[in-house]
């Protein structure tokens, strides 16, 4: 009885890795040439026995790696070969703005233990030929714009005109709140120290960065500090370019320390949504305490400043 047990066990081990050993991944590029700013293919196919349950990889995020962006995610396709195997492909498309060598990383298609092998391709920018003359700009191509393509410009003027009406409407003759007294009413204001905590807060809770949404989170942080700033010192940093917040924030004559915490952060979030910088965890855990510091420091400057000017108000009174 104990054989036959064993044989059982042996045989359904013997099928498990046959079955693993099936499973095929692999990714193609159609050239291992590419050019700087131009899309290319990267097709995947994974082949799996038949009845096998396959969970595919939804490249849900907008990098394949520091150096590929995705911009595009084919629909997935299954068919079967004369094996009866279940072959399952997609595409995605691909962009690099790196020039050499650049490695497509080996990829996990589904939850199946099998990975695609690294490819590694060449990107290069698009040759001039500078020995030949310049050639004149072409003209404008002259086309009348018929009533049909004007139509939906039209229609969407008329409505955006309505709008307005019914807004400035709306406006002239609403009845504003007022207290008992015939006082109008204005609604609870957050101070903007207590609002940019509770949104670093919220931003630390959304753990943008380590989910690979850098240029988001960056964004996210540089607007927390440009609303504080004009919220908390009247400077107007919403509209204003880092190095004219940077100027205006100088003048207020913070420690050199907290002015600096302030500065590498605004400069490396430029980097990272202007220049496509890929920020490291260490720097991006560091930007979140450096802001926090920035927001805690600076209204403790502040409140520290408005003593003393209460102070001297009391003195010359």
């Amino acid at each position: 009885m104990k054989h036959w047990f064993l044989a059982i066990g042996l045989f359904f081990a013997l099928i498990g890795t046959a079955t693993a050993q099936n499973v095929e991944a692999t990714a193609k590029v159609q050239d291992e040439q590419v050019a700087v700013g131009k899309p290319f293919a990267l097709d995947l196919t994974l082949k799996v026995p038949y009845g096998t349950m396959v969970e595919w990889n939804p490249f849900a995020t907008d990098t394949l790696s520091a150096q590929l962006d995705i911009l595009k995610r084919g629909d997935l396709q299954r068919t079967a070969d004369a094996d009866s195997n279940i072959i399952v492909q997609q595409q995605l498309t691909l962009m690099t703005f790196d020039t050499g060598y650049i490695q497509v990383p080996g990829l996990q298609l589904s939850t199946l233990n099998a990975f695609t092998d690294p490819i590694q391709v060449y990107s290069s920018t698009i040759a001039v030929d500078t020995t030949q003359a310049f050639r004149p700009l072409m003209p404008p191509i002259e086309h009348p714009v018929s009533m049909k393509e004007m139509f939906p410009w039209l229609l969407g003027l008329l409505v955006l005109v309505i709008i307005g009406l019914a807004v400035w409407y709306y406006v002239k003759h609403r009845k504003p709140k007022v207290d008992e007294n015939g006082e109008p009413v204005k609604g609870p204001s957050i101070p903007p120290y207590d609002k940019a905590l509770g949104d670093l807060e919220n931003l630390k809770e959304q753990k943008l960065w380590q989910a690979g949404k850098l240029k988001e989170y960056y964004s996210s942080l540089t607007d927390i500090a440009r609303e504080y700033i004009e919220g908390q010192f009247q400077v107007n940093a919403v509209e204003m370019t880092t190095d004219d917040i940077l100027k205006e924030v100088r003048d207020l004559h913070f420690e050199a320390s907290l002015y600096g915490k302030l500065k590498s952060t605004m400069e490396l979030a430029d980097l990272v949504k202007f220049a496509k910088y890929s920020a490291s965890a260490l720097e991006s855990d560091n930007a979140m305490t450096d802001m926090t510091d920035f927001v805690n420091d600076s209204y403790a400057h502040y409140q520290a400043q408005q003593a003393q000017e209460e102070e001297e108000a009391r003195q010359h009174a």
